[in-house]
């Protein structure tokens, strides 16, 4: 049984070996009636999280779910898939990555073993023509031809299976290598995306300003860093339960999408925090554009999953700069937050940027 107590796991598992049986299915118990407890479900990022916890096998992410339920007595779905990407993504991913891995040395392998095959085989039928030319001269009945013409005949037929037995062999080796790939791909894609609003995560983000900044100081060319919040969203999440809060996240981020190019970024940072990043874009452009944006934020109705009930007006705040030669990553980012900052101490849904000072 689990503990009375969901803050504090420890007292029922003062030990837990994942090679014991009892202790595997005891610990699953608990995880499952957590489950339950939070109202989460019982999917594959849940049931980690909190077998993990009930396990005391992670002691990073005990630490933090019992930091979060002292605030709270339930865990959000955001708060479990946030949990899970800070302590138990990255083993996963990995874990995964290195199955690819060794799939790739297989399929390798089972090439070369193909290809060393092929060569032995083209030896063998070397040295037999060989030895036929070497009998031809000598051959003084028409049965002697008959039999060196059989002879080669045969041979011809060994190498023409072999052949035929390389190609599909390669053809299925091929094919299992881009099966790999795709693999490889999507767990790629899979790692630099928020699991909640499918949106570019911080990881992606970091790494898509690093190229955009390189690319801007070779080029020449503008492009734009926006940060935004939306308001107030710890009284959703307070008074309407943290499955609404999900929902303005979704929709807030996917409205976001709707006003971006294809070639510009949009990413959840953390919580009710997201940036932009607007490619060839100057900067009074991008603050019109967030003024739309802004505006239909305030006009969209939120409404919850299960009932359709209104959640309630959401606004949103934005702060834009430019980015100027010989700025840095950590530049772009203090100067779109201080705009933030104009916009939050001016009232909230609005923006501010260097276009407006």
């Amino acid at each position: 049984m689990a503990s009375a107590n969901p803050a504090q796991p420890e007292a029922a598992n003062p030990r837990f070996d994942p090679r014991n049986a009892r202790d595997v299915y005891r610990v699953a118990s608990e995880a499952m009636e957590l489950i339950h407890r939070h109202s989460a479900l019982p999917d594959p990022v849940c049931y980690a999280v909190f077998f993990a916890y009930a396990a005391k096998s992670n002691g990073p992410l005990t630490a933090a779910v019992a930091r979060k339920l002292a605030r709270n007595s339930t865990l959000s779905a955001f708060e479990i898939n946030e949990i899970f990407t800070a302590y138990l993504e990255q083993d996963s991913h990995t874990a995964k990555r290195q199955n690819i891995g060794l799939e790739f040395e297989y399929s390798l392998a089972a090439v070369s073993d193909l290809i060393l095959a092929s060569v032995k085989n083209n030896d063998a039928f070397r040295d037999t023509l060989d030895a036929i030319g070497q009998r031809l001269p000598t051959a003084i009945s028409i049965a002697d031809l008959d039999a060196l013409v059989g002879s080669l005949v045969v041979e011809n037929r060994k190498m023409s299976q072999a052949m035929q037995e390389l190609d599909r062999g390669l053809a299925e080796s091929h094919a299992q290598i881009e099966r790999l790939n795709r693999e490889l791909e999507e767990l790629q894609n899979l790692s630099l995306r928020d699991p909640l609003t499918e949106v570019s995560n911080r990881r992606a983000f970091d790494v898509f300003l690093a190229k955009s900044i390189e690319q801007a100081e070779r080029s020449g060319k503008q492009f734009c860093l926006a940060v935004t919040d939306i308001d107030h969203f710890k009284r959703v999440n307070d008074t309407l339960g943290h499955q609404a809060g999900d929902v303005v996240l979704r929709e807030f981020s996917a409205l976001l999408r709707r006003h971006t190019k294809g070639q510009d970024m949009v990413a959840r940072c953390g919580g009710e925090e997201f940036a932009l990043i607007l490619t060839q874009t100057f900067v009074a452009a991008a603050h019109n554009l967030l003024v739309r944006v802004a505006h239909d934020v305030r006009d969209t109705m939120f409404l919850s999953e299960e009932d359709h009930e209104k959640i309630g007006q959401i606004t949103a705040s934005f702060g834009v700069c430019a980015f100027k030669q010989g700025m840095k990553a950590e530049d772009l980012l203090e100067l779109a937050d201080a705009q933030l900052y104009r916009a939050k101490r001016a009232g909230r849904n609005c923006v501010k940027s260097d276009f407006i000072p």
